[in-house]
């Protein structure tokens, strides 16, 4: 479960500092890693032009690891606090969200920089988080009458597509009413690994980490949390608290991710069903699992994206749905999804 998707994104990780619009020779690779692991941020003389290839795909390989990561663990985080088979960052509203206020940000005459995108889009998930869980406490505390507010898995779905729906609109509304944010709008809604350094990067792997980390140490509660409230306060849990931080540890990989890549979907929805059909042994070993094939999904398709219509890219938004959809039917087909 470890060991396998570990290989596969080594494999991965070299072939696509290899291949791409110029390819590159697998020495030439080994030469230049092994330079930035002795310190030596120069290249050689008889191979500047490849070198300067192979580093300049460092940061969006690296960007591909820490997206595809984070949204297949926030979709199994969301899947289980929710217990919905759809859950997806996209099913509480989360991409809507930071998609309104980056277009927002843009119609105010915000600079598309990294680090205002980073901030839009992580203001965006976190707002969009937040009515839905405000909606939804109020929504369950009115239909139970206890008082408690703890939002309950139907009452949390129902208000993610209400605010994905109002989100939507509201930003199509703005698009066509402001024609200039369109045209700056399309290059960042599109979804691509592309246009980050690797220190931005780095910096956000940090935060996905714990965000990672956090959810691996609530993993075991999920077990409780899949018989129900009633079966998990009688097991010693609490689901409303189990809820709550499962919900919060996804909406900061999904802000974290389209923060550096913009809206990125179907992992979060593919990885985690694709998984259970390899019917892992514990929980845990369920998030390092989605973790690493998430990164590996996204790795692969950026890198077919950069070699099937070469000189010319097809960015990841796009082909990790074409890679993805054969195999969500696949899954669907053999019944492994439960609906």
């Amino acid at each position: 479960m470890v060991l396998m998707p570990f290989t596969v994104i080594v494999l991965l990780a070299f072939l696509a500092l290899a291949l791409g619009a110029r390819p590159v020779p697998m020495d030439v690779v080994v030469d230049v890693l092994a330079a930035g692991v002795r310190g030596d941020r120069g290249v050689s003389s008889d191979g500047g032009i490849e070198a300067a290839a192979v580093l300049s795909r460092i940061p969006r390989s690296v960007t591909a690891l820490v997206v595809g990561a984070a949204l297949a663990v926030a979709g199994f985080a969301l899947q289980g606090a929710t217990r919905n088979p759809l859950g997806d960052p996209g099913l509480l509203g989360l991409g809507a969200g930071a998609s309104l206020a980056m277009a927002v940000g843009i119609w105010a005459g915000l600079t598309t920089a990294l680090p205002m995108v980073m901030l839009l889009a992580a203001l965006g998930t976190v707002g969009a988080a937040a009515v839905v869980q405000v909606v939804a406490a109020a929504a369950s505390r009115t239909a139970d009458g206890t008082g408690r507010g703890s939002p309950e898995p139907l009452a949390l779905v129902l208000a993610g597509a209400a605010v994905t729906a109002g989100s939507t609109s509201v930003t199509t509304a703005l698009l066509l009413l402001a024609p200039n944010v369109l045209e700056r709008f399309r290059y960042w809604t599109v979804g691509t690994v592309a246009r980050t350094d690797l220190d931005d990067a780095l910096m956000v792997a940090v935060v996905v980490l714990v965000a990672i980390t956090a959810v691996l140490l609530l993993a075991p509660g999920l077990d409780a949390l899949a018989l129900g409230d009633d079966v998990a306060h009688g097991l010693g849990a609490r689901p409303g608290l189990l809820r709550g931080l499962l919900l919060a540890a996804a909406v900061i990989l999904t802000a974290a991710a389209t923060a550096l890549a913009g809206p990125v979907g179907f992992i979060g929805l593919m990885v985690p069903h694709a998984l259970r059909r390899l019917r892992p042994a514990g929980t845990r070993l369920m998030v390092l699992g989605c973790a690493l094939w998430g990164a590996a999904l996204l790795l692969a398709a950026d890198l077919v994206g950069r070699v099937v219509v070469a000189p010319q890219e097809i960015h990841v938004g796009i082909t990790v749905v074409l890679l993805g959809v054969p195999v969500l039917l696949l899954l669907l087909r053999r019944r492994v999804i439960a609906l």
